[in-house]
């Protein structure tokens, strides 16, 4: 065990840096930088000789191996450096949102989970039972629905009905877990029902594929009852394709909520983003796409640990 986890946790650097030359190579082959964005309002009074010291001030005038190479450098120590828009470390400018959009991810995680399992679990169970075709259109509807367009419908009906808006001033939890609550509560619904849709699917098609084996078959016909075989034999191994389904959509919440973010007034990380990439900041586009891929290595991490406990057969693979 301790062997395929050491050598399944040092795949994650060669993964890192991969990601880190990609990055950098892709966004310098964008025209423009974002000296010229600063300056842009300012073409004809600004001279190119103090475009040229901009550029030197933010190092861009240096060859590209070496812009890279004190970059990776500085990521080795976890240091980012600093915002080439704002000026701020650029620590600073994610701290706060990496929080939001965490707890929005997380909520949202045990939205879909507390709904996809059970109604993906009993579809299978019904199959071809007007409870099977119910649980597929609820999945079929959450699928087809934006979660921007669902928190919009959130907030309509809560005014409408209630006279109530969720509060649009972002309250971290430990200051107010009630006033953060109120606001999050609403885009984790809105993300986690379309999110449950793909995970009760894959559930639905994990558990039917599993209880036609012939394992079950015969615990079946040892006597077994319908719960111990659920429990013991088909939800465990029916878990794998759910497990992977659930931890690369935890992943891509990380920084992929941009607009349901603006429809709740959300300052997270797929807001930063779309600015950072809008100013051409490089330094900060950089440590937000090495955060997210980073995110998306660490869960992978977790989800080769949760197969082998889920299926000790694959560490001796």
């Amino acid at each position: 065990m301790w062997k395929y986890l050491v050598k399944r946790f040092l795949l994650m650097f060669p993964t890192l840096l991969g990601v880190a030359l990609l990055t950098f190579v892709l966004i310098r082959v964008i025209p423009g930088d974002v000296v010229e964005l600063r300056y842009a309002g300012d073409r004809g009074s600004v001279s190119q000789d103090v475009l040229e010291k901009e550029r030197a001030r933010f190092g861009l005038d240096q060859p590209l191996w070496r812009q890279f190479a004190t970059w990776v450098l500085g990521v080795a120590r976890l240091d980012f450096g600093e915002s080439m828009w704002t000026g701020a470390p650029i620590w600073q400018e994610i701290r706060l949102r990496f929080a939001l959009s965490l707890q929005v991810a997380i909520m949202a995680t045990l939205v879909a989970v507390v709904l996809a399992i059970p109604l993906g679990v009993l579809a299978a169970l019904k199959q071809d039972s007007w409870i099977d075709y119910a649980v597929r259109i609820f999945s079929i509807a959450g699928l087809a629905t934006p979660s921007f367009w669902l928190g919009i419908v959130f907030i309509l009906l809560l005014l409408v009905v209630f006279h109530w808006l969720p509060p649009m001033i972002y309250t971290p939890f430990w200051v107010s877990p009630w006033e953060n609550l109120k606001q999050l509560i609403w885009p984790a619904l809105a993300v986690g029902y379309r999110y449950s849709a793909v995970a009760t699917r894959m559930t639905r098609s994990a558990m039917l594929e599993v209880l036609r084996e012939d394992y079950i078959r015969t615990a079946r016909a040892k006597g077994l009852v319908q719960r111990l075989i659920l429990a013991r034999h088909a939800l465990k191994n029916a878990m794998l394709p759910v497990l992977t389904v659930v931890a690369l959509e935890f992943a891509f919440l990380i920084g992929g909520l941009v607009v349901t973010e603006q429809v709740f007034n959300l300052n997270g990380l797929g807001l930063l983003f779309v600015q950072a990439v809008a100013h051409r900041d490089y330094t900060l586009i950089q440590a937000l796409v090495m955060l997210v891929a980073g995110v998306f290595i660490v869960v992978n991490f977790l989800m080769d640990i949760g197969y082998a406990w889920i299926d000790p057969r694959i560490r001796y693979r």
